[in-house]
């Protein structure tokens, strides 16, 4: 096979790969690729002319079509996530992917965001107010579920608005970053971005003072803090957020 033939098949390949997302789990994709590769392989033995391995290709079809076919013929349960998803067939008599049909829960943007299900199942629009009520039962819901979370959060609340205990903040950080609840991006944000704040206010002292230490130590006490007291408060802020939202979706 000339190499613009086995470019050919090789973006053929690309374009079968692409077309199983969403049907075919990993290993079966794998598996997949391989036979076809194989199917080909079988059918253009014996030529190096590329037109001709393309007419093979052409005859296999369009990889969209290729894949759904080979997924209504035997689907892949691995990729059903329990079996219990859809099996519809598109319209034409394609497979649909299994998780087409997988709606985003309410807390990150789905169907059912600013509406809540009545006894009947039917969505209801959210009364006025209802905001508030769901962030304060969601902190209480946090409080009895994750205490050592919500402790966090209020070591950061504390620290922010006490200016004489500013410095408590390190203890929230050590706990935050201890533990498994909070994800990485979480951890990463409530110990930088408090970090980054002291360092700004550092920059913006405006004494003097005749050695480097006593430079940092000044403009740390005075400016530096309030940079870390907002950012402090800030951050309690959103983790308040995140930890309700990590308890919601966990009782889902």
């Amino acid at each position: 096979m000339t190499e613009r033939a086995e470019q050919a098949v090789l973006d053929y390949l690309s374009r079968v790969g692409q077309a199983t997302y969403g049907y075919l789990s990993a290993r079966r994709r794998a598996a997949y690729l391989a036979e076809l590769r194989s199917r080909i392989d079988d059918a253009c033995a014996g030529t190096r002319d590329p037109e001709q391995i393309r007419r093979v290709l052409a005859q296999l079809g369009d990889p969209a079509d290729l894949v759904a076919r080979e997924c209504a013929a035997d689907p892949d349960e691995d990729a059903g996530h329990g079996g219990d998803q859809e099996d519809e067939k598109a319209d034409g008599g394609g497979a649909v992917p299994r998780h087409a049909y997988r709606q985003p829960p309410p807390w990150r943007g789905g169907p059912d965001r600013g509406v809540f299900r009545g006894s009947d199942g039917t969505a209801v629009r959210r009364p006025a107010g209802g905001t508030s009520i769901e962030a304060v039962t969601g902190v209480l819901a946090a409080a009895r579920t994750r205490p050592a979370e919500v402790f966090t959060v209020a070591v950061y609340l504390v620290s922010g608005i006490i200016g004489q205990i500013v410095f408590v903040w390190v203890v929230g950080a050590v706990l935050l970053v201890l533990s498994e609840v909070w994800s990485r991006f979480d951890k990463r944000v409530a110990v930088g971005i408090p970090l980054v704040a002291t360092l700004i206010g550092m920059t913006l002292w405006r004494g003097e003072a005749p050695y480097i230490d006593q430079i940092i130590l000044n403009s740390l006490m005075d400016t530096g803090v309030i940079g870390l007291r907002l950012a402090a408060v800030g951050c309690a802020v959103y983790l308040t957020v995140r930890i309700t939202r990590i308890t919601r979706s966990a009782d889902i």
